[in-house]
């Protein structure tokens, strides 16, 4: 690159950021890759900063097989999920500083923090638009008070199979793109930023040593308690 031109090297840059998010020939029908969602925190009842907050998700799939990463930016605390059916792997991992909790769960689980979001129910709106380079479809969600709804937006233009397992969103039949979680008292939006084609190494599906084991339940207050230190 010694050599190379300025405007030239400008344009490669460009070409490479624009590869990073579109939805055109390898990109759509992919079943091995990255999605990267930026993090907006609607409502939020902790004490520390934004700054302090997880900022990123990443989302890593091969076709069934998925691994979610919500990570704060300091302390090594966040939240990790792998689903791997074929080792009958459907855990929730929690680090907390130095401390590691993880919930063993099975396919009809729903992974823990998610308690405020149970009996939702979700409803195709017909409207079509347009993420990442992705076509999408809305969805409306209504929670069971009769008067809550939120709307999110999903592509099946990305070919991860049952990607919401363990989530609220599991009969959503496609990816999701922009949506959100309510976990206790707060509310996190979600919304697809970067989209990479690329090889994901077994590690990221297979189980985590030397976490303990707990319940569902003490998991989730461990996971509220983040949420709104």
């Amino acid at each position: 690159m010694k050599n190379c031109p300025l405007p030239l090297f400008l344009l490669l840059v460009t070409v490479l950021l624009l590869a990073s998010c579109r939805g055109e020939n390898a990109y759509r029908n992919m079943r091995e890759g990255e999605i990267y969602y930026n993090i907006k925190y609607v409502s939020n009842p902790s004490t520390l900063s934004t700054d302090l907050l997880p900022k990123e998700m990443v989302i890593s799939f091969r076709n069934d097989l998925i691994s979610t990463s919500l990570k704060a930016p300091i302390g090594n605390s966040g939240i990790t999920t792998v689903v791997n059916p074929r080792e009958n792997i459907y855990d929730t991992y929690l680090n907390i500083l130095s401390f590691k909790y993880y919930f063993e769960g099975n396919h009809a689980d729903i992974q823990p923090g998610f308690t405020s979001m149970k009996g939702m129910t979700v409803h195709d709106t017909g409207r079509r638009s347009v993420i990442c380079g992705f076509n999408c479809r809305q969805a409306r969600v209504d929670f069971p008070d009769g008067k809550t709804s939120r709307y999110i937006w999903y592509t099946t233009e990305i070919k991860a199979e049952n990607p919401n397992r363990m989530t609220p969103y599991r009969v959503v039949d496609g990816v999701l793109m922009d949506f959100f979680y309510i976990i206790g008292d707060a509310e996190l939006q979600f919304t697809a930023d970067e989209v990479f084609v690329k090889q994901i190494s077994d590690k990221e599906f297979e189980k985590k040593k030397n976490y303990r084991k707990v319940s569902s339940k003490y998991l989730d207050t461990l996971i509220m308690k983040m949420i709104s230190f």
